[in-house]
């Protein structure tokens, strides 16, 4: 779809999209491709009615069935219950599309040719649906009936999840704003996933920051005080939702429409989570990269409003800062639960996400800068006058993961584990927020020992940067780590002794002075 070209469908949309073949695919009466005329309006039309213009575009599809992602913004339904039939239409073309891509997967694995994925959906063989009990193990009772397609849910064609709080989505009814009412969507059905938005982010990301910070912080209720701030739930939330989409397109072989409110916040962070649960080509060093060009930078994610790249404090005209949201750095903290859980299934480690989420506000890259493609592109020009950090992390060895086997993760294909364990297992990232920590809360290595650091990233140009995290480590390493910190906390007390010692004598020194005096004077 060439329609954005100019970006003058949707400026904050790539240039370069797909869409259903039957809405903006090739006329069948001449052969050529429809860029004006009938289908162009209604697209266009159907544009209109999604906040920023921004209609359903996929941004991944399985190419052996009708399993697929699409993001969108919310639509314009207001308290009137508005309603746009080339909308209407569009969604259901991409239904009935997955759905001809489903029966086409069946048929080649009657025939013996090919095969789809496992599947519970409607039009799946018997052959070819998964065991009810695998995947009620895998739900492990966490929205099991929405899940598991069968009975009355066994017809849905599309699935819509809506990112927001239910109550946050029917609040912008209010502004002319709102949710599908699926009666008006034929096949498609609609759940909430309660994700808070950029200012409850902002709010969760300052308090486990000060919580980090605090030097007066209880050690005893630590983790009690982390849970507290919200931000540990928020990592669950979203890790949920990205899970359920990837269930939907895997087993149950759907299309599936997320969105939030603008579609350029949450919608950014559970598709691009979800294609790391599918595709083993975005948990390698190249394609993790490709998943944030596409699904942040060409999408749309306003890097600029939400990290306030070169704007001072309060300056004149120095945008809005109720719009400076941690978003992106929410999305690397999920990632890290998903490398940190399952460190084998990625060619990156943890290393390389402290070191990309260092990058984020440094501004020492052109690639995380501006809102959009478009300004990015056509406005600015980063990509002829910056470097590119993609390059400068690709040279970096100490950021590989040495246990990586890409043939091997290749075959696996998609990583569902059970959802539980994945929830449970949420663990804050304490390399990132409390690397510069008041109270010792990471195991460090004392600079002073002369021997080689497996903790420091290395790179050629630049001084070595502590690194933390590191698992399966001998039992001799770790008791040596923990005699080293001894050490060297003995030694920074003794110093810290000896300097009030001569802080002491210092002030006792000009009083014994004044004493010598008077006795001269009398």
């Amino acid at each position: 779809l060439h329609a954005n070209a100019n970006y003058g469908l949707c400026a904050t949309y790539p240039s370069v999209l797909v869409g259903p073949r039957s809405i903006v695919g090739s006329d069948a009466k001449n052969g050529n491709t429809t860029s004006d005329g009938g289908n162009l309006g209604a697209l266009r039309r159907a544009a209109a009615f999604r906040s920023e213009n921004r209609f359903p575009a996929l941004t991944w599809g399985n190419p052996n069935d009708g399993g697929s992602i699409w993001r969108s913004s919310q639509p314009k339904v207001g308290l009137q219950g508005n309603r746009s039939p080339e909308d209407e239409r569009y969604l259901a073309a991409i239904g009935e599309e997955a759905k001809r891509a489903n029966l086409a997967a069946d048929a080649r694995a009657e025939g013996g040719v090919g095969g789809g994925s496992l599947s519970v959906g409607v039009g799946a063989s018997s052959r070819n649906r998964a065991p009810l009990e695998l995947l009620r193990m895998l739900c492990g009772r966490n929205n099991e009936s929405d899940l598991i397609m069968e009975g009355s849910n066994g017809g849905c064609m599309l699935k819509i999840m809506d990112m927001r709080p239910k109550s946050a989505a029917m609040g912008n009814r209010t502004q002319g704003y709102g949710y599908e009412n699926t009666n008006n969507y034929r096949g498609s059905t609609i759940n909430f996933y309660g994700i808070g938005n950029i200012h409850a982010v902002r709010d969760a990301y300052q308090k486990v920051n000060a919580l980090c910070l605090n030097p007066n912080t209880s050690d005893f209720q630590w983790g009690q005080l982390v849970e507290n701030t919200n931000w540990p739930s928020m990592i669950r939330l979203i890790l949920s939702a990205s899970w359920q989409t990837a269930f939907h397109v895997h087993y149950n072989r759907l299309p599936v429409l997320v969105h939030c409110s603008h579609g350029w916040d949450r919608t950014s962070q559970v598709p691009a989570l979800a294609q790391l649960f599918l595709d083993p080509h975005y948990r390698t060093l190249e394609g993790f990269g490709t998943l944030v060009e596409k699904d942040f930078l060409s999408f749309g994610h306003p890097f600029h409003t939400r990290c306030g790249h070169g704007e001072g404090k309060n300056e004149q005209g120095g945008g809005d800062e109720g719009q400076l949201s941690p978003i992106f750095s929410q999305f690397l903290d999920c990632v890290f639960q998903l490398v940190n859980q399952f460190p084998d299934y990625f060619e990156f480690n943890v290393k390389y996400l402290l070191l990309l989420s260092e990058n984020v506000y440094s501004c020492r890259f052109g690639t995380l800068l501006c809102d959009s493609e478009r300004e990015r592109e056509v406005v600015a020009g980063t990509r002829q006058r910056t470097f590119c950090m993609w390059e400068y992390l690709a040279g970096i060895p100490e950021l590989v993961n040495p246990a990586f086997d890409k043939a091997a993760s290749a075959k696996g294909g998609v990583l569902m584990m059970p959802l539980p364990m994945l929830l449970r297992n949420v663990t804050l990232w304490t390399d990132r927020y409390c690397m510069y920590g008041a109270k010792a809360t990471m195991p460090c290595m004392p600079p002073s020992l002369n021997r080689p650091c497996p903790y420091v990233v290395r790179c050629p140009t630049e001084q070595p940067l502590a690194l933390h995290t590191m698992k399966n480590g001998a039992v001799e390493l770790a008791l040596q780590r923990a005699l080293d910190d001894v050490e060297m906390w003995k030694e920074t007390a003794l110093a810290a002794l000896g300097e009030v010692k001569d802080l002491k004598k210092d002030q006792l020194s000009p009083k014994k002075n004044e004493d010598d005096d008077c006795d001269d004077a009398s």
